[in-house]
């Protein structure tokens, strides 16, 4: 019965090291920059030194060995006490929208001190701990002089902690967060039961059945890890500035793949000795197999039971995040469209018996060849010799027409060894050209394509009219998604912003220019007068709390100050050197450096960085966009 209860106990205990460790990653990765997720980070890493600790005692087997554990388990004992005061002035800090005062951080330094300290004196000395003592399978300490010391030190904490989260509950205004603070305050104590050392305590008065402290063992774990993480959860939402839906489905995804993959995977190995007892096979050989089988299995498992749990994150708008699940299978992309019509080309090419045949459509910089099949050198040598920019033009002055009916010859033009057809969208837009070599064999006396030529002609190219008006359609829309993107982006910050409302937030949300949806277009105001203006002297960002922290070091100008953040803004986006001189992003950034940093014409900019006006203005736009989205994340580093 022992055995079997013993066994139970290290499954648990392996079960809370693996969601402990999970969640602290889950919890490091995704919000690391805040302070209450810094504090939680502690806590876990506490809970995760002593569950630990408790695996390897379980397979230690000398002495010396053992009571090196024993001791060094007190460094995740000892943090807590100072995790939980941190966690309780981070909270603090949160509910009354300050920053911490410096009386508070010495404190929250004070508190670590005071944990490093008691776990110095417990590795090194007997004042906290002493006289290791084996009974049966445990392993415990006997209570040092101050041991109760620690007690109180870990008593105090917890109850700082939980006025902190009431006091926090109050000042809430929306019932969101105060469910969620009420799940902290439950819940927060977990770490504490985790690590607290219940042996020293039973090893120095009437020591206990082992079978009782086991069963005890038992239960505190269970309870552990459904605390954890339900405290874990709680607490990823604090500074998140996203949608709880996205921050659900993170934690339902890093559950499934962390949690439940680890707890398995080791209750499948576990379950290798009871096999090798009924098959009487090796150890090794079935623990093969059955890492082999959970590697395949889990997965499978795990990508049918997620859609299920997503279900219940999106059950109102189910139906919208279906269909963005879908997009990425449905949207005819533009590797797609060169395909099909590197395909169409070779059918054209092979029914009319040539080599060689290519596509030109239009682009950002103009037009270039889409799609080509044959010898690229003659594409190459009829594009120079008759440039797109200028063929194109004249490709449009023909009228269009359906090419699903029968293409007259004059909607052919030849020209250098090339027969080109113009290509028009449904409503008539020109979109570029089909271009195949002269079909000897499939020409008339005249000169002119024959009938059946045209007509396999104009239905191939029809599909290319289709898919190049598709792409193109898919192109504006994705231009408008991203054209919003500063907007959703501030309405998703406004949403967390009420919905984690108190008091002193909502006084703080008013004056949050980087909040307000014409965000943009304040900050493309204030570089049109970086060198001086009213749109810069008088601009609402100077408000913003970057411009207030360099007010000092710009000898007290606000105007200066805001230079100087919109110059470090734009220097964020610099490209590293080795990226391409002609990359997206090297463009966008000489934009900025040449047009508001040294303040040159549009024109001179255009012209220096070979560009039509038009096409200036909307990169221009894009540029703008992206500095817009450097100094919000600037605002949010001086918030955290």
């Amino acid at each position: 019965m022992t055995s079997i209860i013993l066994q139970i106990n290290e499954l648990l205990t392996a079960a809370v090291l693996i969601v402990t460790f999970s969640l602290l990653a889950y919890v490091a990765l995704q919000n690391w920059r805040n302070a209450t997720a810094q504090a939680l980070c502690v806590l876990l890493t506490s809970v995760v030194i002593v569950q630990g600790g408790d695996i390897l005692l379980a397979r230690a087997t000398r002495p010396e060995t053992t009571l090196f554990l024993l001791r060094a388990q007190w460094l995740g004992i000892a943090l807590v006490p100072g995790a939980y005061l941190h966690l309780a002035q981070a909270l603090l800090t949160v509910s009354l929208g300050k920053k911490q005062k410096w009386s508070a951080r010495s404190l929250i330094v004070a508190s670590y001190i005071g944990s490093l300290l008691f776990f110095v004196l417990a590795l090194l000395t007997d004042l906290i701990v002493r006289d290791g003592v084996t009974n049966d399978i445990l392993v415990q300490f006997s209570a040092g002089p101050l041991f109760w010391l620690y007690v109180l030190f870990l008593t105090f904490s917890g109850l700082i902690m939980l006025r902190s989260v009431i006091h926090a509950r109050r000042n809430a205004l929306t019932p969101t967060l105060r469910r969620r603070l009420t799940y902290l305050g439950v819940t927060f104590t977990a770490p504490g039961l985790a690590v607290f050392p219940y042996l020293v305590i039973a090893g120095s008065a009437v020591p206990l059945p082992l079978n009782l402290i086991l069963v005890f063992s038992a239960v505190i774990n269970i309870g552990i890890m459904v605390m954890i993480t339900i405290m874990a959860y709680s607490i990823a939402f604090q500074g998140m500035l996203v949608p709880d839906r996205l921050i659900k489905q993170d934690f339902i995804r890093w559950g499934l793949y962390g949690p439940v993959v680890g707890v398995t995977i080791i209750l499948c190995i576990q379950a290798v000795p009871w096999f090798e007892q009924v098959l009487g096979l090796p150890r090794d050989t079935l623990i093969i197999f059955a890492v082999m089988i959970m590697t395949v299995l889990m997965p499978m498992l795990i990508s049918q039971v997620r859609p299920y749990l997503y279900a219940l994150i999106y059950m109102q708008d189910h139906e919208e995040i279906d269909y963005l699940r879908r997009l990425p299978r449905d949207t005819f992309t533009r590797a797609d469209l060169r395909q099909l019509l590197e395909n169409t080309l070779i059918a054209v090419c092979g029914a009319l018996r040539v080599e060689t045949g290519f596509v030109a459509g239009a682009s950002e910089d103009g037009y270039t060849v889409k799609a080509l099949c044959g010898s690229r050198r003659a594409v190459k040598h009829f594009v120079s010799e008759y440039p797109l920019a200028e063929l194109m033009p004249q490709m449009q002055q023909i009228a269009p027409r359906d090419l699903r009916v029968l293409p007259p010859p004059e909607a052919f033009l030849l020209c250098n060894g090339f027969f080109l057809l113009p290509l028009h969208s449904p409503d008539g837009q020109f979109l570029g050209a089909l271009g195949v070599a002269y079909p000897p064999q499939s020409m008339q006396h005249n000169g002119a394509l024959t009938v059946e030529s045209r007509r396999l002609i104009g239905v191939l190219a029809h599909q290319m009219e289709l898919a190049l008006t598709t792409v193109q359609m898919q192109q504006r829309i994705f231009k408008t998604l991203r054209g919003l993107g500063p907007e959703v982006e501030s309405l998703k910050q406004l949403t967390t912003h009420l919905e984690q409302a108190t008091p002193a937030s909502l006084a703080a949300l008013e004056s949050d220019v980087a909040l307000q949806p014409q965000f943009p277009q304040i900050v493309k105001d204030a570089l049109t007068h970086y060198w001086g203006g009213p749109k810069l002297s008088d601009s609402p960002l100077l408000g913003m709390r970057s411009v207030r922290r360099l007010l000092e070091d710009q000898g007290g100008s606000p105007t200066r100050a805001l230079q100087a953040v919109l110059r470090q803004a734009i220097d964020n986006l610099r490209p590293d050197e080795q990226l391409d001189p002609s990359a997206q992003e090297w463009l966008l950034y000489n934009i900025l450096e040449l047009r508001f940093l040294q303040g040159k014409r549009i024109r001179d900019v255009a012209n220096r960085l070979a560009m039509s006006e038009s096409d200036f203005y909307r990169k221009q736009r894009i540029a703008v966009e992206e500095v817009a989205r450097q100094l919000v994340m600037m605002e949010d580093g001086e918030q955290r």
